[in-house]
């Protein structure tokens, strides 16, 4: 059993496996389009039985926001395999092997979208961020206060930097959003019908916008919702509100932190919340060379199990936030799994402890709660 960097010739092979196991067609007129993409934005790796493909995955080079930090970040998508070579361990190798591939690529993070969230538990991920869905009726489109910014509406072939501007302004008071670049701008982001709605504050500048798209006659689907100021907020809201003569219905994709509903006069709305996105660290002493610490986490030692990682398995004392091997006897023991729970915000070492899920001197634990960053967690993307 071997793994292997799949080649050009490859990947209409991994095309059609995707398409059987994720039971999709990719039209004959956007397949050359989708396998340049693939070819020049993605690695694929794969196992072969007999030179046949047998299974695969895609690792998509990324990088995510952790403050304002921008830390690599290796993508896992389109993991897949034939019915008739299931079961043989095909999927584990690829996995374990690519998560070293990503270490050499000086990746320190892996993020993925399970199908089953304790098959990827198994090989170190966990659980970083969830999503919510509001559902709205006409009759919860009520108009807030009037702010004096303006809104420009504009089709997604009018994109600017300004929206980017926007984007990673917010995405830096999170942990984990990605930082996306033109290409993923341009090819993966908007859907074939989208709109954008800026907000302009008094000086023109840009302060918020809104990715929608007319779902339906009767329903408006908000896919995103960014603001950066209270009256980018309110102004936004209140395009929203203007609907209310279109639409029945209103669904809104945002931050479970966000602020929006709770000042909405009736906020008991139908709520869809769901675990979204599954994160790991690959790679601890490279993770820490960037991580921005509340407090200093001196002093703190921590006993990690990794089941795939073997350099990640094993004792890290935190000296001026950096982490380094250590012989010390007495820390915290902690899965790989929760340690990236806990750097991502999605836990706190406290929950964690009284949880059984963490073990460790209650005194080194109360040290890492305070040094962790109060900063939520989130991921508006998908692959």
């Amino acid at each position: 059993m071997k793994t292997e960097r799949l080649q050009t010739q490859d990947l209409e092979a991994a095309i059609q496996m995707s398409e059987y196991a994720f039971r999709y067609r990719i039209t004959e007129d956007k397949r050359a389009e989708r396998l340049e993409h693939m070819d020049r934005h993605q690695q694929l790796y794969g196992i072969k039985e007999n030179g046949k493909l047998a299974a695969k995955l895609h690792l998509l080079p990324l990088a995510v926001r952790l403050g304002g930090q921008t830390i690599p970040m290796g993508g896992i998508a389109g993991v897949a395999t034939y019915p008739e070579y299931r079961r043989n361990g095909y999927i584990k190798r690829l996995l374990s092997d690519t998560l070293y591939h990503m270490r050499e690529q000086g990746m320190s993070v892996s993020m993925l979208h399970p199908f089953y969230v304790d098959f990827y538990r198994r090989f170190g991920y966990e659980l970083f961020t969830d999503r919510t869905i509001y559902t709205l009726k006409k009759k919860d489109l009520v108009r807030m206060k009037t702010v004096n910014g303006t809104i420009e509406r504009v089709k997604k072939e009018e994109h600017s930097r300004e929206i980017e501007d926007i984007y990673t302004a917010y995405a830096a008071t999170y942990s984990g959003m990605l930082a996306r670049d033109a290409s993923w701008w341009q090819q993966r982001f908007y859907g074939d019908h989208d709109f954008i709605a800026i907000y302009r504050d008094e000086d023109g500048k840009a302060q918020g916008y809104i990715i929608y798209e007319i779902a339906s006659r009767d329903k408006l689907d908000i896919s995103e919702f960014i603001a950066l100021t209270a009256d980018a907020r309110i102004g936004l809201w209140n395009f929203i509100a203007q609907h209310d003569s279109m639409f029945e219905e209103v669904t809104l994709d945002l931050a479970p932190h966000d602020p929006l509903v709770f000042m909405l006069p009736d906020p008991e709305l139908s709520v869809k919340h769901y675990p979204y996105f599954m994160v790991r660290v690959v790679d601890i002493p490279a993770f820490f060379q960037k991580y921005e610490w509340q407090g200093d986490p001196a002093g703190i030692v921590l006993q990690v199990e990794d089941p795939v990682i073997k350099e990640n398995n094993g004792i890290f004392a935190l000296q001026e936030g950096k982490a380094a091997a250590s012989s010390e006897t007495v820390g915290i023991k902690l899965s790989i799994n929760m340690l990236s729970a806990i750097v991502f915000g999605y836990k706190r070492p406290l929950v964690l402890w009284q949880a059984g899920l963490i073990d460790g001197p209650e005194e080194m634990i109360q040290k890492l709660e305070h040094s962790i960053p109060r900063r939520e967690p989130y991921f508006y993307d998908f692959f």
